[in-house]
Parts: C-alpha cells; sequence; structure tokens
C-alpha cells in the first residue's frame, strides 16, 4: 500500500461494544437549539442497526424555551431506519442525518433549549 501513513494509523478501528436490540440512542440538533431525539435499535446486523424515533416526554421550563427531554421507552414515534454504525471510543455512533449524530444515551434527562 502506497501511503505516508503507518499501516498501523490506516487500520480500521473495530468495534468493542457493539449495538445490541434495545439499546437507546441519543442526538441533538438546531440552529440556536438543541433539540433531542431519541431511537431505540430494533435489529443489529454486521455493520448496520435497525432504529426507530422514540417520543420523547418534554418537561417545559418557565417561558417554554427550555426544557428536559427523555425517551417514552415503549412509545414508537417513526418509521424503521437502517444505518450504519461506526466505532466511537469503547462504544459506536450513528450517523442519522447531516446535523444530527446519534450516541448511546446516558439514561439521564437532556437539557434542551430553543431560542429562535
Amino acid at each position: 500500500m502506497n501511503s505516508i501513513l503507518s499501516s498501523a494509523s490506516v487500520a480500521i478501528q473495530a468495534v468493542i461494544n457493539k449495538p445490541v436490540v434495545g439499546d437507546i440512542l441519543c442526538g441533538s440538533y438546531g440552529y440556536e437549539a438543541s433539540i433531542a431525539r431519541f431511537y431505540k435499535v430494533l435489529k443489529v446486523t454486521n455493520a448496520s442497526v435497525v432504529i426507530a424515533q422514540l417520543d420523547a416526554n418534554n418537561v417545559y421550563k418557565q417561558g417554554g424555551m427550555d426544557w428536559t427531554s427523555t425517551p417514552i421507552l415503549d412509545s414508537v414515534a417513526g418509521d424503521e431506519l437502517t444505518k450504519r454504525f461506526k466505532p466511537c471510543g469503547d462504544s459506536y455512533f450513528v450517523k442519522l442525518s447531516s446535523y444530527c449524530t446519534l450516541y448511546k444515551w446516558s439514561g439521564k434527562s437532556v437539557e434542551c433549549y430553543n431560542h429562535h
């Protein structure tokens, strides 16, 4: 291979803790905003996951432009999507779109805002 990089740095990183059916993923997006979205892993293949968006329980603060969000674990809100997963540290991530990347959810409420 002709490369200025060593073969070790070109090697493909393996996913250590692969996705598991039931994993909850979380990502946020927004321009002058941070809006959380939650997805549940429904199926797993060697390189892809099938996910579906979950409804969220949003608790709004005074003024309605700030809130906390948590997923409603048994309430699917969207169609199934098939997405590739890639390594991230000892876990993985899923690129949902050009403006939202999903990571394993921490289990804690997510602080959100929309200050348009």
